[in-house]
């Protein structure tokens, strides 16, 4: 017995309305949790990606001041000397770039050099070694346009602030035999950052970059 078209017509709109309903709101919360999950997951990769670049910037600037004092001695000719040389930042006084009249005086082995206070065997704490200088002590005084000093205040052209450290010692054994032919200094030279571009705060925790090398002069 076939059946009528009106059976058919109710049973054909039944189906449209079912196919043509939307996600109940049980199912609407299901997928907003599960894409602020994923979106969560997601801001936590960015975040850290984003420290991680500012690290490694923050480490890269310190080690190139590290190295720009380093250069500034190794182009000096017949070191040591007792007198200064001038270094130059971003930070603009009159139109000019800021000079720092970094100290080249060095300090015997057994006075622990000149500059910055260094670790000892017995002042080193974890995760430093010996030799490294130490930032929990007094800045020594520092390099201005007109003060010669072992530490200087230096404005990146980038507008960061870092304070760097250093340190020379005479690096020959005080027993060797007379006469010297030449004549050793161990320069360590360390910085940090102050503050960033922009912010007039002080870096809670900025870990310092050390480097350290020899300078051998001729004219001993």
């Amino acid at each position: 017995m076939s059946k009528s078209p009106n059976t058919l017509t109710c049973r054909i709109r039944r189906r449209a309305r079912l196919s043509e309903s939307g996600m109940s709101l049980l199912e609407l919360i299901i997928a907003m949790t599960v894409l602020t999950v994923g979106m969560l997951g997601s801001m936590v990769m960015i975040l850290t990606a984003m420290e991680s670049n500012s690290r490694n910037k923050t480490d890269n600037l310190a080690t190139i001041l590290d190295q720009e004092v380093m250069e500034k001695f190794a182009t000096l000719n017949n070191y040591p000397k007792a007198l200064s040389a001038t270094i130059y930042d971003c930070a603009l006084t009159g139109g000019s770039a800021d000079s720092h009249l970094v100290s080249l005086g060095q300090g015997t082995y057994a006075a622990g050099g000149n500059g910055a206070v260094l670790y000892t065997s017995s002042t080193v704490p974890a995760g430093y070694n010996v030799g490294d200088i130490d930032w929990s002590q007094a800045t020594p005084t520092l390099a201005t346009s007109t003060t010669a000093g072992y530490a200087m205040l230096y404005r990146t052209c980038s507008g960061d602030n870092y304070e760097v450290r250093w340190n020379i010692m005479d690096a020959n054994n005080p027993a060797a035999v007379a006469p010297a032919v030449s004549r050793i200094s161990l320069l360590t030279v360390s910085a940090r950052q102050t503050a960033a571009k922009g912010s007039p705060l002080g870096m809670l925790f900025a870990p310092p970059t050390t480097l350290r090398t020899l300078i051998e002069s001729s004219q001993f």
